[in-house]
């Protein structure tokens, strides 16, 4: 009879139990001088170490044309390889705002485009920042779909080096992404 009755703490279980989650992500991003939005995409792996800890690794994929205003100075392709801590409020609900920081090696290749001929074309590694918030809602104790938003502070050298040629250009972006992630 005791095994068809339910414990009395299973009403109360938290929909953030530890654990390890596989995911993936899509969204935009847009560099503060970038000719508009692009498509941001990636594949993470996110960890809970209790409700309101988690640390999220990702491999990402985005691209970008810097426009100065008056036309197309440089392709960007961003390949990131982050670490991001997370902190969770109310961790026993289905909805969970979050803060994240963290930081990464971003591989960026440039390209030069339009009437810039002469700065770009190469592909370096950097190290950048990023910080934000983001909302996770559990739909099950097994799945999590998440919304966020984060501001990177990338700033690849050739931007510096538009900069002091004369254009009006600018670095970091701001990406939001829509991800779902499958916990075990």
């Amino acid at each position: 009879m005791a095994a068809f009755v339910p414990a009395p703490c299973a009403t109360a279980q938290s929909y953030s139990d530890p654990g390890l989650g596989l995911g993936a992500d899509a969204g935009l991003s847009e560099g503060r001088s970038a000719d508009g939005p692009s498509l941001a995409v990636g594949v993470h792996l996110r960890y809970r170490f209790s409700g309101s800890l988690g640390l999220e690794g990702r491999i990402g994929y985005r691209r970008e044309t810097v426009d100065d205003g008056s036309g197309p100075l440089l392709d960007i392709v961003d390949v990131p390889f982050t670490g991001t801590g997370q902190l969770y409020f109310f961790p026993r609900a289905r909805v969970q705002p979050f803060l994240l920081a963290g930081a990464g090696l971003h591989v960026v290749k440039t390209t030069p485009k339009g009437r810039n001929t002469a700065l770009g074309g190469g592909t370096e590694a950097l190290f950048a920042m990023h910080a934000g918030a983001g909302v996770d809602v559990r739909p099950s104790r097994a799945s999590a779909v998440h919304l966020d938003a984060r501001w990177v502070f990338l700033e690849p050298t050739v931007i510096s080096n538009l900069q002091t040629a004369g254009y009006d250009v600018r670095s970091g972006y701001l990406a939001i992404t829509l991800g779902v992630t499958f916990f075990r």
